[in-house]
């Protein structure tokens, strides 16, 4: 399967990934929605709000990993699996470079190297005026999963 053309195609396929699950996953939760497509690349929107930030009302770490980290798969399972296959995270790399106030948070993905069962992306995440937050790596192994509980 090849990266959607179009932001209206990313959106269809994000949303019927996230119907196809039968439950609402940690990607509900962290509220991310298509924000653009490239010929390599894929963006996911993140807002700041209460239950994803820390006290001092910055993005909490942990929210920032979630949202490149399901950039990343997703990136992975438009890019190279196969129908049936599901990228698991086996190895990451995370550099959390700054933090802000100022949502969103826009999570690019790239592919840095792929093929029939591993796949390494790239994503950075950034505020809502380009500075970029994080910086991480994800290595993925293609395997066979069946979507939901």
């Amino acid at each position: 399967m090849a990266l959607p053309a179009t932001l209206s195609e990313f959106t269809a396929r994000w949303d019927k990934f996230r119907e196809s699950l039968g439950f609402e996953d940690i990607t509900f939760t962290l509220r991310l929605s298509p924000h653009a497509v490239t010929e390599d690349s894929m963006s996911f929107s993140m807002p700041l709000c209460d239950e994803l930030a820390q006290a001092n009302g910055m993005f909490a770490a942990a929210s920032l990993f979630g949202a490149a980290d399901i950039a990343g798969t997703f990136l992975a399972m438009n890019a190279y699996a196969d129908a049936g296959q599901f990228p698991l995270a086996v190895q990451s790399n995370v550099n959390f470079m700054s933090n802000s106030k100022s949502g969103p948070a826009v999570a690019t993905a790239r592919i840095l190297r792929g093929g029939s069962s591993v796949v390494v992306a790239e994503v950075q995440v950034a505020d809502a005026d380009a500075k970029v937050l994080v910086h991480t790596t994800f290595t993925y192994v293609l395997k066979e999963r069946r979507l939901g509980k």
